[in-house]
């Protein structure tokens, strides 16, 4: 039952907003015809990582997971699905600016399983009542399925960096904009990111957003009913 909308190649929808969401507008990239997140005003996009798998745990219960990709840019990370575990989830995203002000995010290397960047987001503002993301933070985790991370992480970690230290004042987004990722950034050859040494474009008239429907909790079951009982003395 969700549902797609086509926006307007100019619609100002969730442009420059720094919410934490689930389904942040889509486009595809007019390069490759893939969905990515629809850029959002003044923000550079830094690297895409493939094979991907992702989870979540909202605030007031529930999971979302998925496999796909995610895209790393100078303001958020955000995951885009290619196979997920409920029809109208298709992406997630989490601003750099909330990880930045909350608990570090860490990198897992357990011994059996592979390795997973996990953390912890809360919205900057109250979400609404009714939204699936109010109640609190939300759990969420990265897992690399294939390859390492050694590309990915210090990226990361340097723009989380930057937004603590001097917000405004970002030298890595100043290199991405002037396509010089691979310049300043380690490139590991066992990590498959690809970094963007020039920046992706939508193609016109085709961003997209999916509703996302929130599940009513079910009724607490009805107390089973009381059997007149006969005593014989």
């Amino acid at each position: 039952r969700h549902q797609h909308w086509l926006v307007p190649a100019r619609s100002p929808l969730r442009a420059g907003t720094r919410a934490m969401a689930i389904n942040p507008t889509l486009a595809e990239d007019a390069a490759t015809r893939s969905l990515f997140p629809m850029p959002q005003a003044g923000e550079t996009f830094v690297l895409k990582r493939d094979s991907i798998n992702f989870e979540c745990t909202l605030p007031r219960g529930g999971k979302l997971s998925g496999k796909g990709a995610f895209y790393l840019t100078t303001k958020r990370i955000v995951f885009v699905a290619e196979k997920s575990s409920r029809p109208d989830f298709t992406s997630f995203e989490v601003p750099l600016g909330h990880l930045a002000n909350a608990a570090e995010p860490k990198f897992n290397q357990p011994i059996f399983g592979a390795n997973y960047l996990s953390g912890e987001a809360v919205p900057e503002t109250p979400a609404d009542a009714n939204s699936p993301l109010a109640g609190g933070a939300t759990k969420w985790s990265l897992t690399f399925i294939s390859g390492g991370a050694g590309t990915f992480l210090p990226l990361f970690f340097k723009l989380l960096d930057d937004i603590r230290r001097t917000p405004g004042r970002n030298s890595l987004a100043n290199a991405a904009q002037q396509g010089r990722l691979n310049q300043v950034a380690y490139v590991d050859p066992s990590d498959p990111s690809v970094l963007y040494l020039s920046q992706p474009a939508a193609a016109p008239g085709s961003e997209e957003v999916t509703a996302f429907e929130i599940e009513e909790p079910s009724a607490p079951p009805a107390p089973p009913a009381q059997r007149n009982r006969w005593f014989w003395w």
